[in-house]
């Protein structure tokens, strides 16, 4: 689902980064504490899959967490 997200906000963002920012807020407002804790997991376990916006969305969360 992230990378659908992903794909989603890139064309409305002016590059990858901004378009990251726009989906780590975008999963800080509307998905529960379990899915960010999932998504979390897997991106710690090599994130197979993660385009590399979710990836830097991922690491923007978890630099909002500390």
């Amino acid at each position: 689902m992230i990378n659908d997200i992903s794909e989603n906000l890139r064309h409305g963002a002016s590059d990858d980064t901004i378009a990251a920012e726009k989906v780590a807020n975008h999963i800080n407002c509307f998905w529960p504490r379990m899915m960010k804790s999932e998504i979390k997991i897997h991106f710690n376990a090599g994130g197979y899959g993660l385009n590399s916006i979710a990836r830097n969305a991922i690491n923007i969360i978890r630099a909002m967490d500390k």
